[in-house]
Order: structure tokens, then C-alpha cells, then sequence
């Protein structure tokens, strides 16, 4: 019986592999060194759930193996090593790149990277704490009034640094106490 099962299980793994092999468009993308690529970035959703979301654009640096390779994000320059599955082509490596395109991304995408914290608020109308976020590659007239409790899961380390830095502010008080920070 053992055997028989061992058997029927090998022939099944090895058909799907076969399936898989033979469908078109499963084969995963080859990237060279200067293409612009988009990787996947994952974040816990739930405590059982993950989300991707796609971030960049970013530029192949090296390749670390065949199936893995260096890219640095073109926003905010950080380097990381992402798989072939996690990354899609963004454009080929004759797109030009000037500061306008990198002002314009970060602006526009949802992975704007905090430069530091300003001040604090309540906002009556919203009936929530806001602070005022500088972004890092933008000019304070583009300063944004952001809901704390976003920022306090998105950038926990920089909230909890601006309320000990400014915790005679009233303002800053009152919004320790509503999101029970320490």
C-alpha cells in the first residue's frame, strides 16, 4: 500500500511539473545590469496575511545569481536584493532618468520616505491628531499634514523620537495620550 502511494504521488508531482513546463509565459524574466524594474515589496497585512505592493522604480546593479539580483531604488537609494519572481520590468535602459521624473515618483507613489516630523495638531473637522511631515527630496512648501495613527504604524520610531523631543508642546501632549505612547 506504501509503495503504491509513494508511486502515485511521484507520477502526480512529476505531471504537474510537466504541465507547468509546457504552459507559455512561465518561464521567469532574465534582467541585466541598468534595466529599470519595479520589485515587489512585502508587508504584513494581518498576523496571518501578507500584501505585496510594488515599489521603484528601481535599476538593476548586479546580479548576485542567476535568479537573484542587486537593485537600488531610484527615489530613495536604498540598495536591496530581490528575487526574478519579485520584480517586472519597469522600462528598458534607454528611459532617461532626470531629477524631474525621480521628483515627480516620489511625489506621486505612495513610498514617499520621511525626512523628519514638524509639528503637531488636532484637526477638529477630521476629529484626529495630524503631523506635519517634511519628505525627503521635496521642498517644505510640499510639507503634508499626515493622520498620526498612520504614522505612528508606518514610521513608529520617528513618531516616538518627535513626541520626546517636543513633549512640552501642548499639541504633542495631547497627541501622546490619544495613541498611548510611552
Amino acid at each position: 500500500m506504501h509503495r503504491r502511494t509513494t508511486r502515485v504521488n511521484y507520477e502526480v508531482r512529476a505531471a504537474g511539473r510537466k504541465s507547468k513546463d509546457t504552459k507559455r509565459g512561465t518561464a521567469i524574466a532574465q534582467f541585466d545590469i541598468g534595466d529599470y524594474v519595479l520589485y515587489a515589496g512585502v508587508w504584513q497585512h494581518t498576523r496571518s496575511k501578507l500584501r505585496v505592493k510594488w515599489c521603484g522604480p528601481a535599476q538593476v546593479t548586479a546580479t548576485v545569481s542567476n535568479w537573484i539580483f542587486d537593485v537600488k531604488n531610484m527615489v530613495a537609494g536604498q540598495r536591496r536584493e530581490a528575487h526574478a519572481s519579485r520584480l517586472k520590468f519597469y522600462a528598458d535602459e534607454s528611459l532617461h532618468v532626470s531629477e524631474d521624473l525621480l521628483l515627480h515618483v516620489a511625489h506621486n507613489s505612495e513610498g514617499h520616505v520621511v525626512d523628519h516630523l514638524v509639528k503637531a495638531r488636532y484637526n477638529p473637522s477630521a476629529k484626529r491628531h495630524e503631523i506635519q511631515v517634511h519628505w525627503r527630496g521635496l521642498n517644505s512648501i510640499e510639507d503634508s499634514w499626515e493622520p498620526a495613527q498612520t504614522l505612528l504604524k508606518d514610521v513608529p520610531v520617528a513618531v516616538k523620537t518627535f513626541v520626546r523631543q517636543h513633549h512640552k508642546d501642548a499639541a504633542v501632549k495631547a497627541l501622546k495620550k490619544a495613541l498611548r505612547i510611552k
